[in-house]
């Protein structure tokens, strides 16, 4: 539930050492890589001028990106091949890697062999393929004629005409049949291709084709694919050779999948091996293209956690002529980027904060406070046990499938059947079970002056959340003076109070109305004047960063504007009230609904759909509603979200 600290690691080793260092990083991965030379260029690449670093302090001033070097498409196009062979059952293995040698030379050869050998098997197999496809597009294409008792030689053989086979589209088809009369050519209709096209035979004098082509090209004409000259005898005749040797070449290709099926699986383990060893070596080159290097040394760049230091130091203690040097982001070592760590109840939510954005390294991850707050808005306004187990398996199903939001909907769900059973509510019905609180319809006022006072709550969090972050920047103009910091939590407080004394809501406390008043007053003082204060207190000059007049304008409508969304912000949290209220009324409507049919059958139907029809649709709403109280009542007040996301290596490089 926090951002982890992370720093930077600055390496330099020889070049003779590269590909095992490289290696230990990609089986380390929990590493950002950063492109060394322009870490290099920036001048945060400090290496410590000692005498024992004046060959890599040197190495400096004839350093090459590995970006020119290095080139992953070998590897790349191998790991395809294997790939095609196997149809992608081949996969890859980290233990296997983080064991002793990888020899790339065997490998290869490998790989060598199966082109030769499996691969042939391959391409006659895809030639016995390509060979079916064509076959069964002449099978099509002669079952148009297959009512003609002619020779195809002798319709190819003749002299003053010409003929082809097409399809036009039905609304053309018309057409043609209505200008048959002015078509220079004989036509006749001969099968339907599909529900739209129309297949006909086109006969032409030769003399005369070139305008037949043209009437055809108008109607879009498109010929028929499938005819052959090696075809010479009568329809029903070639499509009886074609369907044999179609029946000849399926019995073929059974054979030729079953011995290759075997051979596969006798060169599984090598081919296991080889996958695995050029996997490897296509990652560390890609690695290598985020180093720069000199004659004798390489020098590498990255973000790791903190607490990944001292393993980090122990890999670099394996090598002896390797230099290895960390340094905190506070010392400027560019932008960190914001590793998030949360727990498994929370982790899901991470994609609803970077939906919005990734918090910055140096502000509060709010995946916490956003999980605990969401899942509340939306069990208040979706309570149901029975909707609320059918939205927990469905995200559980989703889940399982590998989608991160399914994981969010079990949650949610989840909720929703705690607040079920608050409300005594079950697929609607509110006589199976008693509340544990209040039945929404019976208690409006309650739910509505609850969800305010929740509303108020949440935004006090939201105002305690904007003064860690700011301070933690030491940014006191808005910290400490600012609409979201300390004097506008104090302003929010003190309206908050006059409204309740005002209300009846803090008996006998119309004393202090007066104070509330003053520090109202002040606080909206203190705001309007925020930066010449902030300025003063920090000895900057000039107070005002623009015109006098111009700041005092803005400053105006900036106080209407923030007194205006104190009460926006607070009024809209009613709307988890009315959404709690919504979902009983509906489901009330059609209540009424199936009272009307009259008939068990359709009163039951009307029910079902009723519940599908809220499940599906108003979950939708009320998890959008929900959402939209994060974003624009509370991420307004205290999160930026202009943060980076931590990409560990195997997010940031993409082999395959």
């Amino acid at each position: 539930m926090a951002i982890e600290n992370v720093i930077m690691m600055d390496v330099v080793g020889k070049i003779k050492q590269v590909d095992q260092f490289a290696k230990e990083i990609f089986l380390f991965n929990d590493i950002q890589i950063v492109d060394a030379m322009q870490e290099i260029d920036a001048g945060r690449f400090m290496l410590p001028v000692l005498k024992e670093n004046i060959g890599e302090l040197l190495g400096f001033a004839q350093l090459v990106s590995g970006e020119t070097m290095m080139d992953e498409r070998n590897f790349t196009k191998l790991i395809s091949k294997l790939n095609e062979l196997y149809q992608d059952s081949l996969k890859l293995d980290m233990l296997s890697l983080a064991k002793g040698e990888h020899h790339l030379e065997k490998a290869l050869s490998i790989v060598q062999s199966f082109e030769i050998n499996l691969g042939a098997e391959y391409r006659e197999i895809r030639q016995i393929n390509e060979r079916m496809e064509a076959l069964k597009k002449s099978r099509i294409a002669y079952s148009y004629l297959d009512e003609m008792d002619v020779q195809m030689s002798e319709l190819d053989k003749l002299e003053n005409f010409s003929y082809s086979i097409g399809s036009v589209t039905k609304d053309n088809a018309v057409r043609l049949k209505s200008i048959y009369n002015s078509v220079t050519s004989i036509v006749f209709h001969v099968g339907d291709q599909t529900d739209n096209e129309e297949v006909f035979m086109i006969i032409s004098p030769k003399d005369l084709e070139i305008e037949s082509q043209r009437i055809l090209k108008a109607l879009n004409y498109k010929p028929i694919e499938g005819f052959s000259s090696e075809y010479t005898k009568t329809p029903k005749e070639i499509i009886k050779s074609i369907e044999n040797e179609l029946l000849e070449l399926k019995e073929r290709t059974v054979r030729l999948y079953k011995n290759l099926s075997v051979h596969l699986e006798e060169n599984r383990g090598e081919a296991t091996i080889s996958f695995n060893t050029l996997y490897l070596y296509g990652n560390l080159s890609i690695i290598k293209k985020y180093m720069a290097f000199s004659d004798d040394s390489f020098y590498f760049s990255g973000w790791i956690s903190k607490r990944d230091k001292q393993r980090m130091e122990a890999i670099g203690a394996k090598y002896p002529e390797l230099i290895m040097m960390f340094s905190d982001p506070k010392t400027g070592s560019g932008k960190p980027p914001t590793k998030m760590k949360n727990n498994w109840l929370f982790r899901p939510f991470e994609v609803l904060v970077k939906m919005y954005g990734v918090p910055a390294f140096d502000e509060l991850d709010p995946t916490a406070f956003l999980s605990i707050t969401y899942m509340f808005c939306f069990g208040f306004m979706f309570g149901d046990v029975g909707q609320g187990v059918i939205l927990s398996v469905i995200g559980f199903i989703l889940s399982r499938k590998g989608i991160e939001l399914g994981k969010v909907l079990l949650r949610l769900g989840i909720c929703a059947v705690f607040f079920g059973f608050m409300y005594g509510s079950v697929f609607g019905f509110e006589t199976i079970i008693n509340p544990i609180w209040v039945r929404p319809f019976n208690e409006i006022n309650t739910m509505l002056l609850t969800a305010v006072i929740v509303g108020i709550l949440l935004l006090f969090l939201a105002y305690i959340y904007s003064i860690i972050n700011k301070l933690k920047k030491m940014e006191i103009k808005e910290g400490v003076f600012g609409k979201n910091g300390i004097c506008g939590f104090i302003l929010y407080l003190s309206i908050l109070g006059l409204v309740g004394v005002n209300l009846g809501v803090i008996p006998n406390a119309q004393i202090i109305n007066p104070i509330l008043i003053g520090v109202i007053i002040l606080m909206i003082f203190i705001v309007l004047i925020r930066e010449p204060l902030a300025n003063y207190l920090s000895k900057r000059k000039p107070l005002y960063e623009n015109e006098l007049s111009e700041y005092y304008v803005e400053g105006g409508f900036e106080l209407f504007e923030m007194l205006l969304g104190m009460l926006s912000n607070t009024l809209s949290f009613i709307r988890i009230g009315a959404f709690a209220l919504t979902h009983v009324g509906l489901f009330m409507a059609f209540q009424t609904l199936a009272a009307m049919a009259q008939n068990g059958v359709i009163s039951a139907g009307i029910l079902i759909i009723a519940n599908l029809f809220i499940i599906l649709l108003e979950g939708l709403i009320v998890s959008i509603q929900a959402l939209r109280l994060q974003y624009y009542e509370l991420f307004s007040k205290y999160y930026t979200g202009d943060g980076t996301e931590f990409k560990p290596i195997d997010l940031e490089i993409k082999l395959l």
